[in-house]
């Protein structure tokens, strides 16, 4: 690690954020220079608890014990002049000067696509965005989100169920997993092949001044984003306004005309946000390549089995499973295969049909 590297680290112990950075540095000349100023006794906080961070790793020994701790957790550290820094990422205005990352740092490069919405979904919110986070996996697209409880819980679920990537970024510390049910989650990515990654020191707590900042990040590392359910004012709000401004591809989920959790969605989609009724829909308009499955006798049966279900009437998941014999994640994979293929189509409350019936 380079000097300019470890002043880096330096000022992210005390949470320096981005756009902070840039004005220090544009005013020193350089992140080195930065460190001799405090040396000399400049402070580059209002805040007290900051500064006593950064005097605190502002001696060599103790930095270079947070580095070796951090090596012995798995953390990765990724700056920006890093090959494995996602280019993607990098043309924002303000990207992170350092990523603290856990997993597969390779899928952070991958096509992603984020699906986002409110922590008090509809179950046919959460089923919505299952089924179309597994249907992006199933086109070998990384979902990203922020691995809260609700909408973005229900994606990171849809991805892996279809042994997808999947990327979480944190609003807190990646010691302190916010939040802290979602820990068997932060599991299950990682052991998925998946990364979970934050801008914030590894012991950061979930301040609510870190999601505004964590939400650009979430749309910085992708191609667009999807907004399934959630308030005019929310975090998913947020992060349709940031993706706007990074000039991302912005997709809504339509609803419920009235209720609360379709505020969102509908008020973009009037604005101009593009309106889906599948995974196929985002995978069209983005210009990636729908998959085409690998097709055995057991899969086949298990294709033939739902159509011929289908014949007989529009059903949804459960009376699906019923009359298919098939375990929720089989039939959830070939549900998404058959509706990417525009063999079927899903309606309003997760209805499952044949098209042109």
């Amino acid at each position: 690690m380079n000097k300019e590297q470890r002043c880096l680290v330096w000022l992210s112990s005390a949470e320096i954020t981005a756009d902070r950075l840039q004005k220090l540095v544009k005013e020193a000349g350089s992140v080195h220079a930065l460190r001799e100023q405090y040396g000399k006794g400049k402070r580059f906080s209002k805040n007290a608890e900051a500064n006593r961070i950064l005097g605190y790793y502002y001696r060599e020994s103790v930095l270079d014990q947070h580095i070796e701790h951090m090596e012995k957790q798995g953390i990765r550290l990724l700056f920006m002049d890093d090959a494995r820094y996602p280019e993607l990422l990098k043309s924002i205005d303000d990207p992170p000067y350092l990523l603290y990352c856990m997993g597969d740092v390779s899928v952070l490069s991958l096509p992603s696509v984020a699906v986002v919405g409110t922590r008090h979904p509809s179950g046919y919110g959460a089923d919505t965005a299952k089924s179309i986070a597994g249907a992006l996996s199933a086109a070998g697209v990384c979902v990203v989100s922020g691995m809260a409880i609700g909408i973005d819980c229900s994606a990171h679920k849809g991805a892996l169920a279809m042994g997808g990537k999947t990327v979480a970024v944190l609003g807190s510390g990646l010691n302190t997993p916010y939040p802290p049910e979602n820990t068997g989650l932060f599991r299950e990515i990682l052991a998925a092949g998946g990364a979970v990654i934050s801008e914030y020191p590894p012991d950061a707590r979930p301040h609510s001044y870190h999601f505004p900042h964590r939400n650009r990040v979430i749309s910085g590392l992708c191609k667009g984003i999807v907004f399934v359910e959630g308030r005019i004012k929310s975090g998913g709000m947020i992060t349709v306004r940031t993706a706007l401004d990074q000039g991302r591809e912005v997709f809504a989920v339509p609803g419920n005309i009235g209720q609360y959790y379709a505020e969102g969605p509908n008020t973009i989609i009037r604005e101009g946000a593009v309106m889906i009724t599948s995974a196929a829909d985002i995978l069209s308009d983005l210009g990636f390549e729908t998959p085409k499955p690998e097709v055995d006798d057991k899969t086949e049966n298990a294709s033939n089995v739902i159509v011929q279900a289908l014949q007989k009437e529009a059903m949804g998941m459960d009376a699906l499973a019923k009359e298919t014999g098939l375990t929720t994640d089989a039939l959830m994979a070939q549900l998404c295969m058959l509706e990417i293929s525009g063999e079927i189509t899903r309606e309003s409350g997760n209805i499952y049909r044949l098209l042109n019936r």
